[in-house]
């Protein structure tokens, strides 16, 4: 385990919603607010196919979280059916919407739509607090979640990004991670990146920056 990153729990899910509104305020799961986010992240860790990881500051605060999917299809099955009514509550006011829940309809079809070239094992979302960027928080979470994947068996990872966002495309890029093909998600230009893993207990350490 990866000094200062524990296990993502239910209970860190509030934290986790906060910073992923912070930090990954432009995609569509933001839009669904904290509420719903809040939700997503206590089904993440209770789901077979999910884990994920914290950061703590020297207070014991959460300044980064990341989380991942040995599968994103198997997971979004496991969490309806473990967690669906309570992740459903916050969606409500969105029924009468019909752009925003054909929106939804096509975040959980993705996984199908990309195609079987691609891993089904993602990074779906990692955000660190604006005051720990630079410090290697990032990496440190990536490195804890590549791990545990190959831990897990996961020979290969995958995670999208929106094209336009530069500093991220960096980092993912700075992980090791390789651009696969670029896809149109939600009417605009995603990238999705790959990476490979040994097959052992611990993968090469990411290098600094």
């Amino acid at each position: 385990m990866v000094a200062g990153i524990e296990p993502l729990k239910p209970s860190h899910a509030s934290d986790a919603a906060h910073l992923h509104l912070l930090g990954i305020n432009t995609g569509f799961l933001s839009s669904l607010g904290q509420s719903f986010l809040c939700q997503l992240y206590k089904a993440v860790p209770v789901c077979p196919a999910g884990f994920g990881f914290v950061s703590l500051d020297e207070t014991g605060r959460v300044n980064g979280f990341i989380a991942c999917a040995e599968s994103t299809g198997r997971l979004y099955k496991q969490a309806i059916t473990r967690r669906g009514l309570c992740m459903a509550g916050p969606l409500l006011r969105f029924c009468l919407r019909p752009s925003v829940m054909r929106r939804m309809w096509q975040t959980l079809r993705y996984p199908s739509q990309v195609g079987d070239e691609l891993p089904p094992a993602e990074v779906l979302s990692i955000a660190v607090d604006a005051s720990n960027r630079g410090g290697g928080v990032g990496k440190r979470l990536m490195q804890a979640a590549l791990d545990e994947f190959a831990r897990r068996g996961v020979k290969d990872v995958k995670v999208a990004v929106w094209a336009e966002n530069l500093p991220a495309n960096a980092f993912y890029q700075r992980c090791g991670f390789h651009l696969a093909m670029q896809w149109t998600h939600h009417g605009l230009p995603m990238n999705i990146y790959c990476i490979s893993l040994p097959q052992s207990q611990t993968v090469r350490a990411i290098p600094p920056a």
